[in-house]
């Protein structure tokens, strides 16, 4: 079962030839998830490509879900960091409800982006809708950016309490967060699903300024 796999690296190299092989085995992850998808994937197949012998990889992955939840860990966090900078860098800073649509978009457009560069960025989000225990570092990122922006709006809207706009921005950051996989999975509506779901945010938003 799946429920049960270890999901943690055993040790983080510090020698630059450790480090190499990690980093490679976590590239050829992503490009291998590209090539033949998750069923298909295995530490086998990784080592195979890699050059290297299986008990140099199980040195710091138990198996293949530990090297999937490292992929996984390292694309919510270039997620986030784009958002987090949006939002230090006045992203939510706006005044009419058209600048905050713009911003709402150059932000996603800049998730968006970083997603497509990662690599096997979307097999990754794929295997982390399907696997419950990949889910949850899916679900611990959206809390962290949901935070971020409840810090960020709580100035901006005194009269909303506290309880919703919590919720508020967990529900706005779970919407983004779909609007990036459906873009991902249908490439060619992807600038509409981003266009539509900055206008339905910066307008749900806008909404509590009344």
């Amino acid at each position: 079962m799946v429920d049960d796999v270890e999901l943690n690296t055993k040790t983080e190299p510090s020698q630059d030839r450790a480090k190499n092989t990690f980093e490679a085995i976590l590239s050829i992850t992503g490009d291998l998830l590209v090539e033949v998808g998750f069923e298909r994937l295995s530490t086998n197949l990784i080592c195979k490509r890699a050059g290297i012998t299986p008990p140099a990889l199980y040195r710091y992955f138990p198996n293949k879900y530990a090297i999937l939840k490292e992929l996984g860990d390292r694309l919510m966090k270039v997620q986030d960091d784009v958002v987090i900078k949006w939002v230090d860098s006045g992203g939510l800073d706006t005044g009419s409800l058209e600048e905050e649509i713009a911003s709402n978009r150059r932000m996603m457009a800049g998730v968006l982006d970083v997603t497509k560069d990662f690599p096997g960025g979307a097999w990754v989000l794929r295997v982390m809708r399907v696997i419950p225990l990949l889910r949850e570092v899916q679900m611990e990122s959206r809390i962290l950016v949901a935070d971020k922006l409840y810090e960020g709006m709580r100035a901006k809207y005194p009269n909303v309490s506290d309880e919703r706009l919590q919720t508020a921005t967990l529900l706005t950051t779970d919407a983004g967060s779909s609007a990036i996989e459906l873009a991902i999975e249908e490439p060619d509506r992807a600038e509409a699903f981003l266009d539509e779901t900055s206008v339905m945010v910066a307008t749900y938003y806008h909404s509590f300024l009344k």
